[in-house]
């Protein structure tokens, strides 16, 4: 492995490395269930600003 660590064993708690969004909060994953579907969000702590994936927020 290439230095670092698999995207297997990313866990809560296990690495202390974690997504920052540009207006300097961390970025957490959320699931919510909407018209009978199941829908995965980010979400800055800070801001509360939500987006589908990670990168829109960075």
């Amino acid at each position: 492995m290439a230095g670092g660590i698999s995207k297997n064993s990313r866990r809560l708690g296990q690495n202390d490395k974690s997504l920052m969004s540009r207006w300097g909060g961390v970025i957490k994953m959320k699931s919510v269930m909407e018209n009978g579907k199941l829908k995965h969000v980010a979400y800055c702590e800070k801001s509360g600003n939500t987006a589908r994936k990670p990168k829109d927020l960075m």
